[in-house]
């Protein structure tokens, strides 16, 4: 394997079709051999190089194409890189997607999994709320992430912005800023991504977490932003909670220029079919990653022409 590391289609008519359908459609592919692509993920550690690394294993066993992983901060950066033509493909939260689609030419491969955003805290901590966080130090992720934007959208969209009300915020990648909230230097972090995160999972072990329970903020989100964000709830268990949380949950697309070559696309939209129940981490919990019935809802992100047509074919 060469995986490297580095720092207008409705939906009953892709979905009428079944199991068959598709596999009568990949009996005629052929390898696209000797070709690489650059995906810019997301920090080491996160969901989006984990799946990352599930992508690039089924895509280059099917295809023959190699995956190149590029670690970055998240969805802001993926995108610039992505409209800079330094990579490829690139994954984002869809609220990010959304603002940058239209005036870079980006179009989407699919929906590929949810987001759940988080936030944690010492269990030994006072703190049970979002009006806790007045006045306290709290990491709202890594400059040019998904998780420092839509935390800022979360508080935006709840008031807490300046005054009495507003956390004292600082932006910090997920390992430091998970540091710091050992030490006590940080009194909460937010952070999007899958659940369990293993990062996450082994602070835990060290000091233990508790999840803050987000469901007031669901529906001034919504309100804010209609479409793109949902409730939902991390299951009980995760990083040793008791029971379930509340908490927003985003979508992730795999995203795209509209020049992506249509071979590609196709063959990107095989695996995502095809080999769904390998691109989904071991330990992963949640209702999070792709399902036939979820790969096209791209939101108001297009779908990429090729990839479109390829799931006309492979559904019927």
């Amino acid at each position: 394997m060469t995986m490297r590391h580095n720092s207008g289609v409705s939906r009953r008519q892709l979905l009428a079709g079944g199991a068959a359908a598709w596999a009568l459609a990949l009996a005629g592919c052929t390898p696209l051999r000797a070709r690489e692509l650059a995906l810019a993920c997301g920090e080491p550690g996160g969901a989006y190089v984990q799946f990352g690394d599930l992508l690039g294993a089924a895509l280059e066993q099917r295809s023959g194409i190699a995956l190149e992983l590029q670690t970055t901060h998240g969805s802001a950066e993926n995108l610039e890189k992505l409209a800079a033509g330094e990579v490829d493909l690139a994954l984002s939260l869809a609220d990010t997607a959304n603002e940058r689609a239209a005036t870079n030419g980006f179009t989407a491969v699919g929906r590929v999994y949810q987001n759940y955003l988080q936030c944690l805290v010492r269990e030994a901590s006072d703190i049970e709320s979002l009006d806790d966080l007045a006045a306290r130090r709290v990491s709202i992720g890594a400059s040019g992430s998904g998780s420092s934007r839509t935390t800022r959208r979360l508080l935006e969209a709840t008031n807490r912005t300046s005054g009495s009300d507003a956390p004292i915020t600082t932006e910090l990648e997920l390992s430091v800023a998970l540091a710091a909230l050992a030490s006590g230097d940080i009194d909460a972090l937010f952070w999007s991504g899958g659940i369990p995160t293993p990062d996450i999972t082994r602070a835990a072990a060290d000091t233990p977490l508790r999840l803050v329970d987000l469901e007031d903020v669901v529906a001034p989100l919504q309100t804010a932003h209609p479409r793109e964000y949902l409730g939902t709830r991390v299951p009980s268990g995760v990083y040793g909670t008791a029971g379930s949380t509340a908490t927003v949950g985003i979508s992730n697309l795999l995203m795209a220029r509209d020049d992506l070559d249509r071979d590609v696309a196709r063959a990107l939209v095989d695996v995502l079919v095809v080999d769904a129940s390998r691109l989904i981490p071991a330990g992963a919990a949640g209702l999070q990653y792709l399902t036939l019935d979820t790969l096209i809802d791209t939101g108001d992100v297009p779908l990429h022409r090729a990839a479109g047509e390829r799931y006309r074919e492979l559904y019927g």
